[in-house]
């Protein structure tokens, strides 16, 4: 029998305007991906990124400082896919890497540009 995915999550910056979500996936030759979600009067931001396991053990053990470990994904990671809208611009995405939706199949992509 195949292993589920095994998910860790947490609030990032601005208390609950930004969360971020971590995932090791067993049978996806034994990825581990993440995603940070933003909202705010300013605008609104979605980003994946695939991660390494010293990443994945590390978010959510900062002792009351969950940006920490937002802060851990953005610096360490690598991002796949990022779509954002503010107050001052149309939405849009940026593709980092084609293979994201591959990438990361648990994630439920948001995109600001409609699609």
């Amino acid at each position: 029998m195949s292993e589920q995915y095994v998910f860790k999550k947490g609030i990032g910056t601005a208390g609950n305007a930004s969360s971020w979500k971590v995932c090791y996936d067993p049978n996806g030759e034994g990825r581990y991906t993440a995603e940070i979600r933003f909202g705010g009067f300013g605008g609104s931001a979605y980003s994946l990124y695939e991660i390494d396991k010293e990443v994945f053990d590390q978010v959510g053990t900062f002792e009351d400082d969950d940006y920490k470990s937002e802060r851990l994904i953005r610096e360490k990671g690598r991002c796949l896919y990022r779509s954002e809208v503010s107050r001052h611009s149309m939405g849009y995405d940026t593709v980092f890497d084609a293979s994201y939706r591959e990438i990361c199949p648990w994630a439920e992509i948001i995109s600001f540009e409609g699609k």
